[in-house]
Order: structure tokens, then C-alpha cells, then sequence
């Protein structure tokens, strides 16, 4: 997508902690096709314990596929995932955030090029309504990754992507707080993805480091937590990445800012944040990578990215 930030729209934190090293996870990658391997480090992370997994896999390995799998108005575990869809799956990683009301995904997903779920319309700040594009990752027909702000607009839902994220609020020139289109905020532009799913923030752009969480209107994410997270580097690398957290003594989580970090040591272009805490989960060749936070093990989700041999 195109990049223009007039200005950044936020100021980039410094990050400094030093690069994690990672090793290949032998029980993990045992079975698995030679374009998809799996990492896993326990270095610790600015002096506290930490653990992590992330995958990577070819995103032009004819022999994968790539998609987003639902629970049409219920929740399953990754392994649930794992077992219904059959043994073709290579690997399951969570991806929205959600209602625990009614199950309902709170980002966007699209799969075959149809919208399923959408991003948020809109939001209530001090009475009045703000309207917010939100990040989203997606895959096109051709094999191709992005990550962008995404809006849903029209009777369709159709997706459109934007330059920069919308923040009328924040930057302060524009009181009218204008629903996202076609045309507005500048730079809108059709965002035609074979298959995607939101989450939130955007955590890296260009290379760098560029965390949207004001820009985005998200609350109660700034703290160290568990986390899954997507990326992709420039030679066509899906990058899935899984962090340990409330394991006290093992894993204390991850900061956004020091997730971002972790993508761009990985030489990621651009990677989302996806829904954290209990929902983490990156399954991998039909077993865990990291431990489940919540006491009840894998919490059960309404979507899922899987890769699955075709």
C-alpha cells in the first residue's frame, strides 16, 4: 500500500532492547514442508523472562493454502480448528478480537473475497461519534500480503484501505468527524484481499517501527501480555508470531512497542497486533507452541488464520 504519514500521525518510540536469538523448534518443524519452520527463543526481554514462537512460512508455496476459518456464530479452541478442518492443517493462529456475548468477531474478515465480519463502524467519545479506520491484514489471489487501515463502506461492506490511519479527533483539523468513504480520509483506495482479518494496533510500517494505538482508539493494550501478531517481510515471508505471558518466573508477556521491535529485527515491512491474553494461540504441526494463559487452557475464538497443504 502506499505509505504517506504527513508527519506520522504519532511520535516512534526508541526501542533498545537488545535482538532476541532464535532457534529452530525440532519437535515443530519435524513433518513439516521445507518452506514452513518454526522458532523459538527464551532469551530474556529487557531483563524479564520471556518466551516465544513465531513461524514462517512462503507465501508462493503452491502447495499451501492460506485462509481464515470461522466458527459462524461460535467459538473453538485452535486445536477444535485443528480437528474439524482435517489433517491438512500445517498450522492455527487466533486473529480478531471478539464479543464474548454473542461470539460475534469485532474486525474485519474476509475469506474467498467475501466480508464476513467488519471493522468497527464507529465510537463514542464524549458524546460524540468518532469514527476510526482499524489495522487489518490481508492476502490478495495472487499470493500477496498487506497491512493497512481498513474501513468497511456502503450497503456491501466493501473494504477500502487508507494512507494513514483516521483521527480527526487527535490531530485536531477536522471537527466534522466525517465517516470514512470512498474518497476520505485521502489516499482511500479498494482493498481487494482473497482473504483477511483484523486486529489492532498496527505495529510496523516501512520497516519501522509505528505503533497506531491512539490513532486506532485502543484502550487497555498498552501493558505486557501475552500476544499473537502477524507480519510479513519483503521477500514474501509470512511471519506468525506467538509470546508467552502470566507464566510468572517464565514468560511476563510483551509490550506492544517491544513486539514492533521484535518484527523489524525479524526485517518484517509491516505487522498488526491480534487479539492477546487468553486468546493467544499459535498451533503448529497439531500441538501448542506457547502455553495458554487462561487456567483453562486454550481459549476458543470465532476466527483463525490457518495454513493447510492443498
Amino acid at each position: 500500500m502506499i505509505k504517506i504519514f504527513l508527519l506520522l500521525l504519532s511520535i516512534t518510540p526508541a526501542f533498545a532492547h537488545a535482538q532476541l536469538t532464535w532457534h529452530p523448534s525440532e519437535k515443530h518443524n519435524s513433518g513439516l514442508p521445507p518452506s514452513i519452520r518454526v522458532y523459538e527463543t527464551t532469551d530474556s526481554l529487557d531483563g524479564k523472562p520471556f518466551r516465544a514462537f513465531y513461524l514462517e512460512a512462503d507465501l508462493q508455496d503452491p502447495q499451501l493454502t492460506f485462509e481464515m476459518h470461522i466458527g459462524n456464530g461460535k467459538r473453538y479452541t485452535a486445536a477444535q480448528y485443528d480437528s474439524m478442518i482435517g489433517p491438512s492443517v500445517l498450522s492455527v493462529i487466533n486473529t480478531t478480537f471478539f464479543s464474548f456475548k454473542d461470539n460475534s468477531n469485532l474486525n474485519i474478515v474476509m475469506h474467498n473475497g467475501k466480508v464476513l465480519a467488519v471493522n468497527p463502524p464507529s465510537h463514542n467519545v464524549r458524546n460524540k461519534t468518532i469514527y476510526t479506520t482499524r489495522g487489518a491484514f490481508g492476502i490478495d489471489k495472487k499470493g500477496r500480503p498487506d497491512i493497512a487501515w481498513v474501513y468497511n463502506v456502503g450497503r456491501k461492506k466493501k473494504a477500502y484501505a487508507y494512507d494513514a490511519p483516521a483521527t480527526p479527533d487527535i490531530q485536531g483539523t477536522d471537527t466534522t468527524y466525517r465517516q470514512p468513504n470512498k474518497r476520505y480520509p485521502r489516499g482511500a483506495h479498494r482493498w481487494k484481499m482473497k482473504e483477511a482479518a483484523g486486529g489492532g494496533p498496527v505495529l510496523v510500517q516501512d520497516g519501522k517501527p509505528f505503533v497506531t494505538v491512539k490513532e486506532e482508539r485502543m484502550n487497555g493494550v498498552a501493558a505486557s501480555h501475552p500476544r499473537s501478531a502477524v507480519g510479513y517481510t519483503a521477500d514474501g515471508k509470512l511471519i506468525l508470531l506467538a509470546i508467552e505471558g502470566r507464566n510468572k518466573g517464565v514468560a511476563e508477556g510483551v509490550t506492544l512497542e517491544q513486539m514492533a521491535k521484535i518484527f523489524t529485527d525479524l526485517h518484517c515491512e509491516e505487522a498488526l497486533n491480534l487479539d492477546g491474553g487468553g486468546s493467544s494461540a499459535l498451533y503448529v504441526n497439531h500441538m501448542n507452541t506457547i502455553k495458554p494463559s487462561d487456567a483453562n487452557g486454550q481459549r476458543a475464538v470465532p476466527a483463525v488464520l490457518v495454513i493447510r497443504r492443498k
